[in-house]
C-alpha cells in the first residue's frame, strides 16, 4: 500500500513540473513571435455639404458631414506556432489560431465646436460604420450677423467594437457668410419707375418680390403693390417696372422680399419722389416768370456797405451848401465895407 502511494506522489510531481515548463515556454514563444498589432478601424471626413452653399448674415443652414470607414473589409489574423519545449522529453507546442477583426468603427461622439455660429445638435453616439461604408451627419447651424469667412471645427471620437479607442477626427470646414439683395433706381418719369434688383450674394435667391408702398399728395398710403420677379442667380440682376399715376401718388417706397434657402429676407428700402405733371410744371414756370418781372432786383440797401455811400454824398452836399452860404455872407460884408468907405 505504501508503495502505491509513493508512485502516485511521484507522478503528480512530474506532471506539475512539466506543466510549469510548458506554460513558461508558451509565454516565451508568444512574446518572441513577430506578430503585428491588432488592426483598428480608420474613419475620416469623406466630404461635406452646406445648404445653402453660402450663408447670408443670420441665415439658418444645414451642414452635412459624411464620414467613411477607410478599411476595405474585415481583417483575419493567423497565429501558427510549432516548437519543441526544452527540458521535456518529446513535448511539442503546436498553436494554430485565427482571429477575425470586423473593423467596424463605432462613432462614440460627433459634434461641431460652437463659437461664432450657433449649433443646434450633436451626436452621442452617432452609430457604427462598417468597412468601406459611409454615414451622414447633418448639423443645423445659424450664421452670425457679421460677414466674413469662418472655420467650423468638427470633432469625432472613434472606438472599435471592443471599446478600445481609435484615432479620432479633428477637421476644419470653411463657411462664407456674405451677400444681400440691393435695389437701385434706374429711371423715374411721370408714367413709370424702373428699378434694378441686384443679387450681391454668392448663391442664388428665390421667390423675389418687389413691394411698393405708395403715398398720395395728402400723405395717405395706398395698399402695397407687389411684383413677382422669380429667381435671381448670383451676381445677376432683374428689372422691375411700375406704371405710375401722378394724380394718385406723390412718393413711393420700394423694397425686395426674397428667400435664401429656408430663410426669408428683405432688402434695403428705396424712396422715390414722383415728378410733377406737365401742367403743374408749366404753372410753376409761369408763376416764376411773373415773380421775375414784378419783383425788383434785390439790393443790399440794408447792409452797412450800401448805405454809407448815400450818407457820405448827402454830407458832402451839406458841406458844400454851407461853404457857399459862408462865401456869400463874406462877399456881402465886403461890399458893405466898401460902400461905407466911399461915403
Amino acid at each position: 500500500m505504501r508503495g502505491v502511494l509513493f508512485c502516485l506522489l511521484a507522478l503528480l510531481v512530474l506532471f506539475s513540473s512539466t506543466n510549469n515548463v510548458f506554460a513558461d515556454d508558451v509565454d516565451d514563444l508568444l512574446s518572441k513571435c513577430e506578430i503585428a498589432p491588432n488592426p483598428k478601424p480608420s474613419a475620416m471626413v469623406y466630404e461635406y455639404e452646406l445648404s445653402p452653399e453660402t450663408l447670408m448674415p443670420g441665415d439658418v443652414g444645414v451642414l452635412t458631414i459624411t464620414l467613411k470607414n477607410m478599411q476595405d473589409k474585415p481583417i483575419e489574423k493567423d497565429v501558427d506556432i510549432k516548437s519543441d519545449i526544452k527540458g521535456t522529453s518529446g513535448y511539442t507546442i503546436d498553436i494554430d489560431a485565427e482571429t477575425r477583426f470586423t473593423m467596424d468603427a463605432y462613432i462614440k461622439e460627433a459634434h461641431i465646436v460652437a463659437r461664432a455660429f450657433e449649433v443646434e445638435n450633436r451626436y452621442t453616439p452617432a452609430g457604427v460604420i462598417g468597412p468601406n461604408e459611409k454615414i451622414n451627419l447633418p448639423f443645423k447651424i445659424t450664421a452670425p450677423l457679421k460677414e466674413g469667412i469662418y472655420m467650423l471645427k468638427f470633432v469625432a471620437d472613434i472606438e472599435d467594437m471592443a471599446g478600445k479607442r481609435s484615432k479620432g477626427i479633428h477637421y476644419f470646414i470653411p463657411v462664407v457668410v456674405t451677400g444681400t439683395v440691393n435695389i437701385l433706381p434706374q429711371e423715374v418719369s411721370e408714367n413709370e419707375v424702373r428699378l434694378e434688383v441686384i443679387n450681391e450674394g454668392l448663391s442664388d435667391v428665390t421667390c423675389v418680390y418687389i413691394v411698393a408702398v405708395v403715398s398720395n399728395a395728402t400723405g395717405i398710403e395706398n395698399p402695397p403693390e407687389r411684383m413677382y420677379l422669380g429667381n435671381i442667380k448670383s451676381g445677376e440682376s432683374a428689372i422691375a417696372a411700375f406704371e405710375v399715376n401722378n394724380e394718385e401718388m406723390s412718393r413711393a417706397v420700394f423694397k425686395a422680399v426674397f428667400k435664401h434657402g429656408i430663410n426669408k429676407h428683405e432688402s434695403n428700402q428705396v424712396c422715390v419722389i414722383m415728378p410733377s405733371s406737365r401742367e403743374e410744371r408749366e404753372k410753376g414756370e409761369t408763376i416764376l416768370k411773373e415773380q421775375s418781372f414784378s419783383t425788383p432786383t434785390p439790393t443790399h440797401a440794408s447792409s452797412s456797405g450800401s448805405t454809407q455811400p448815400l450818407r457820405i454824398s448827402g454830407f458832402v452836399a451839406a458841406i458844400a451848401f454851407a461853404g457857399l452860404f459862408v462865401v456869400t455872407l463874406a462877399l456881402a460884408r465886403e461890399r458893405r465895407r466898401g460902400g461905407s468907405g466911399e461915403n
